[in-house]
């Protein structure tokens, strides 16, 4: 094992923060630009190399490097991006059942029109508490942000924040039954 890479992991071990610092600067960029060329992605890259970095200071008394500090940490960013592909690989085959489910869902209640789902959406609406429907209407109807919202009605932004989040909880409740066919309605529109 060569004298710096020695250097290194015995600093790593004792927590010698320096010696993460220089470890850091040699090995980020390469790491990240490794990375980029394998999830095409800055933002992806950067995580996983920044986990990576986070993880060996976290487990650095457990340190156990057979090769270089190098091999290791590329190794490392290799086993972190095969995981994030196989977690996006599941992701997609659960987006695609989700999407066959609800095609499937969907069909019995295709019958019900986008009129009847607004006024289904409006009866809703208005079961609301007072003060949860007027934060509602002025962020989904006005646009208007939590800031404004909370300024206009006289309360705090995380009241507002409070009412919106009931407030979707009862659409979801409401509509529950409507689900498939409004994101089905949705899809249209995209």
């Amino acid at each position: 094992m060569e004298e710096s890479n020695r250097r290194f992991i015995e600093g790593l071990r004792v927590g010698d923060r320096q010696i993460f610092a220089e470890i850091f600067e040699s090995f980020y960029e390469p790491l990240c630009r490794y990375a980029v060329q394998r999830v095409y992605s800055e933002e992806i890259a950067e995580e996983i190399v920044q986990d990576i970095f986070v993880k060996l200071w976290i487990k650095r008394k457990e340190l156990n490097v057979q090769t270089s500090l190098r091999a290791y940490l590329y190794r490392t960013a290799l086993n972190r991006i095969i995981n994030h592909k196989k977690h996006k690989d599941v992701q997609a085959a659960h987006h695609r059942h989700a999407m066959a489910t609800a095609t499937i869902t969907a069909e019995p209640s295709s019958d019900v029109t986008e009129k009847e789902l607004m006024m289904l959406a409006a009866k809703a609406v208005a079961a609301m508490p007072e003060k949860r429907r007027r934060v509602y209407e002025l962020s989904r109807k006005e646009g208007l942000k939590y800031a404004e919202i909370a300024d206009a009605m006289g309360i705090s932004v995380k009241t507002v924040e409070a009412h919106l989040s009931a407030a979707l909880e009862h659409m979801r409740k409401h509509l529950r039954d409507y689900l498939p066919v409004c994101f089905l309605l949705m899809m249209n529109y995209l």
